[in-house]
């Protein structure tokens, strides 16, 4: 009898377990179609009429909260597997900040407290500041994982729509970034989408055939959506697609918004007939020459000449980085070494040609390389580059952005509080000043002992036209 009864126990549990798991499977399964093998199987012969499709990770202009909630799902929905992606960094309630101390890191008393709107008082109009002295609002300390983090307050007796760790971004955007912004403005949207823009009238020049072309927001599902849709009722065969990052990613593109495009021309296909669509994927920009002669001028132009024979001087590619978990799994790794293979000499002459008698280059990561997200220091960093140029006596060591095309809440804020953290005459999150001219490159200059450190910015709004060349020329391999 007991046997009996294990046994059937055993059977139940084995079809309830089998049952639970089938919508789990179901949910969390691969995809039939793949960017990787796409690229890999090599065909990008041109079916019918040709559309194309261009993504970028936009940051917006002015503060936006629904940008970093966006930001923040699509993180979470591509890296947490159903249904814990669901209620991971749930909504534990309303964060503040008290506006005018955004940045503390230890508990404190406030003087006033606002929420990611700006109100500083409750929907039943009492004050957030009322409710603390009440005892209602906690402090919650900075997260250990994530470097520079502040703290904030959090009102639990009410939720707010939104994951915790979505809302607290959206406050540090709100409170840290765009407030010391030049008008409160940032400039990577118009000028990523320029030099989109510019590109895909290159190409349409060029080639006349092409039906229609979009810029697709990686970070805003729908108008992702409707510009996918907005090609293909142009009457697009095949659709090309690439990227407005130099790089591409496994985990940005081929894993995740490229699969995005392939979502949206499948559920296009089933309302329009199940109309055959290709997909063909450019190549990136970095791989074009006219990329390697635009960061090749960035870093010729922000390095200063030497001064006196002998002296040595380094140049760092800086690169935005993957987690270490990635670094050894990603192809974008791979895609990196190989443009090392291609341009690292030509950096070096480049400092020759400034007069350096020791050129020495570096590939190092903006992010993800600091102590705190890296303890066992697999990842070279821009910050331990330049220091070690200071210990070796380099007089010059500039660091040019290889993954970012404009100026963005990374290049600004985030990735400089970890490279210039503790440096003289820099404190965490500080704007530009206020005549920075966003054509221009916003070059920072910083010194760690004798050695002159440069983190040379991204290469300008006057350099779209360039860009959007390189952009061009990526997209037209594949139209010829």
């Amino acid at each position: 009898m007991v046997g009996k009864f294990l046994w059937a126990a055993g059977w139940r549990t084995l079809a309830f377990a089998a049952v639970a798991a089938a919508p789990l499977w179901y949910f969390n399964r691969g995809h039939d179609w793949s960017a990787e093998a796409l690229i890999a199987k090599g065909d990008t012969a041109i079916v019918g009429k040709p559309g194309v499709v261009v993504v970028a990770l936009i940051q917006p202009e002015r503060y936006d909260p629904k940008f970093f909630e966006n930001f923040l799902n699509k993180l979470f929905n591509q890296v947490i597997p159903w249904p814990i992606n669901v209620v991971a960094g749930g909504d534990s309630g309303v964060v503040l900040v008290d506006p005018t101390q955004p940045f503390m890191t230890s508990r404190f008393t406030p003087q006033k407290l606002a929420d990611m709107w700006g109100r500083e008082a409750d929907i039943d109009g009492v004050p957030w500041i009322a409710k603390y002295r009440r005892g209602e609002i906690r402090w919650e300390k900075p997260s250990e994982n994530v470097p520079n983090d502040p703290g904030v307050f959090v009102y639990p007796e009410r939720k707010q729509g939104m994951r915790f760790a979505a809302a607290k971004t959206s406050l540090k955007a709100r409170y840290l970034y765009y407030p010391v912004l030049p008008g409160g403005i940032l400039p990577h949207y118009a000028q990523t989408r320029a030099m989109v823009a510019g590109a895909i009238a290159e190409i349409r020049r060029a080639n006349p055939d092409i039906v229609a072309g979009e810029v697709a927001d990686a970070f805003d599902p729908h108008a992702k959506e409707q510009a996918i849709f907005r090609v293909l009722d142009a009457g697009a065969d095949t659709l090309v697609l690439g990227s407005a990052q130099p790089i591409y990613s496994s985990f940005e593109e081929l894993e995740g918004s490229f699969v995005g495009v392939y979502k949206s021309v499948e559920q296009w296909r089933r309302t329009n007939g199940n109309k055959p669509i290709k997909i063909v994927i450019a190549p990136y920009m970095a791989s074009e020459a006219q990329f390697d002669a635009l960061f090749l001028d960035h870093l010729a132009a922000t390095t200063p000449r030497a001064t006196a024979p002998g002296q040595k001087a380094m140049a760092i590619a800086a690169l935005h980085g993957l987690p270490p978990s990635l670094v050894n799994t990603d192809s974008w790794t791979g895609r990196v070494k190989a443009i090392e293979r291609r341009i690292g000499p030509r950096m070096a002459a480049v400092l020759a040609a400034k007069g350096y008698q020791r050129a020495d280059v570096v590939f190092a990561s903006e992010g993800f390389a600091d102590t705190l997200e890296d303890p066992g220091n697999v990842i070279v960093s821009v910050r331990e580059s330049w220091e070690r140029a200071a210990r070796e006596g380099y007089v010059v060591a500039n660091a040019v952005p290889l993954d970012f095309l404009a100026e963005n809440t990374d290049t600004l804020f985030s990735h400089a509080a970890i490279m210039f953290g503790g440096l003289p005459g820099y404190r965490a999150y500080q704007g530009p000043p206020a005549d920075v001219d966003w054509m221009r490159p916003y070059v920072r200059e910083y010194r760690i002992g004798q050695t002159r450190i440069f983190y040379a910015g991204t290469p300008g709004g006057a350099t779209i036209p360039r860009q959007s060349r390189a952009l061009a020329d990526a997209l037209g391999r594949v139209l010829k």
